[in-house]
């Protein structure tokens, strides 16, 4: 997920629609990337270029019921980064696509968006000074997802606020009808206290899939069945921000009982410091594996390390390093152990 700010095009539509509105955004990156691969071997010094152009729509009824959409153009062709392209936008998983409507019920949204945990959670990231090629954010410590597209991908989240407090529920189907419907319940409170920004989130999520790996295990060839069925998810975080400084930690609980027993929990930390056009971020996450149907337990570590330069009107000078160590985990490949990447390159916000 790129973390740079965006400035916007506005394009007023006047005839039938009063107050709709379309708003362009985008962001291009171009510099270097690098590292040594999973099997220890290196990952060759490249360039790396990536284009994203992004699309929202926003209108309002005659009643005050507001409505809108958006498009992720980057998503929609399967854009992988570092000129990797393919693929048509495919509306069954969605593509960075989303409707939502809202008024005083508060808001309902469908498509491509986080499920409710999703919402309530602060990931690591928090203050993150961004990279081009996500490093900081890549390792496999690192966990911002909760569950969330274990079937299409397709989300229909419902949220509303009430003065600091605010509460969420969503749904995701299986197209098959062969799996149980997900759903999720979170809840997040934020206050202000004096001029230190505190946040809590927390939520619950159920999911039934077949070979579901939580965290960043779909590139270890471990059996389909050691993580299948259904699973529990529960996650709590807090974060703070103040003078520049920000803040957060974060816990999440995955347990399965339906193929053996399989287990996992996840807990990060994120750092961030801004000062003037500098800012600086890391963040270290853990896994903590254990599998009753084969031998796979222990261990999957991660940290990511960002650094940015704002050079003003949109474009700012980028460095990430991100390291991920598999070593302690046993019935992984032996040839697995760690994996390093960095990237240095300039991102310009259109």
């Amino acid at each position: 997920m790129k973390k740079v700010l965006f400035a916007t095009t506005a394009l007023v539509a006047t005839a039938g629609v009063a107050s709709a509105e379309v708003a362009v955004t985008g962001w291009a990156e171009m510099g270097l990337f690098g590292g040594d691969n999973a099997m220890g071997m290196g990952i060759e010094t490249q360039f790396f270029t990536d284009i994203d152009v992004l699309f929202r729509m926003s209108g309002e009824t005659d009643n005050g019921l507001t409505f809108g959409a958006g498009v992720d153009l980057d998503e929609s062709t399967n854009d992988n980064g570092a000129g990797n392209t393919g693929g048509a936008f495919n509306p069954a998983d969605d593509g960075g696509a989303f409707v939502f409507l809202s008024g005083n019920f508060g808001t309902v949204t469908m498509g491509d968006t986080d499920g409710a945990l999703d919402w309530a959670l602060q990931d690591a990231d928090y203050g993150n000074a961004g990279s081009i090629a996500d490093d900081e954010t890549a390792h496999a410590g690192f966990l911002d997802t909760y569950g969330d597209g274990a079937y299409d991908g397709q989300i229909l989240r419902y949220d509303n606020t009430f003065g600091d407090f605010g509460v969420a529920l969503s749904v995701e189907m299986d197209d098959t009808g062969m799996m149980d419907t997900g759903f999720a319940l979170g809840f997040r409170y934020g206050m202000d206290l004096g001029g230190a920004d505190v946040g809590f989130g927390v939520g619950y999520q159920f999911i039934d899939v077949s070979n579901y790996l939580p965290g960043n295990l779909s590139s270890i060839a471990i059996p389909a069945q050691d993580f299948d069925g259904e699973y529990d998810i529960f996650g709590i975080s807090a974060s703070v921000a103040s003078n520049g400084f920000s803040a957060n930690i974060e816990y999440t609980d995955f347990s399965s009982d339906t193929a053996g027993e399989e287990e996992a929990s996840h807990v990060s930390l994120g750092l961030g410091y801004t000062t003037g056009a500098i800012t600086v971020s890391a963040n270290y996450g853990i896994w903590d594996y254990s599998s009753d149907v084969a031998a796979f337990d222990g261990d999957i570590t991660g940290f990511g390390l960002a650094a940015a330069y704002d050079l003003g009107g949109g474009a700012s000078i980028h460095a990430a390093y991100g390291v991920s160590d598999y070593s302690d985990l046993s019935g992984a490949p032996a040839a697995f152990d760690d994996l390093e990447t960095w990237s240095l390159g300039v991102a310009l916000s259109f």
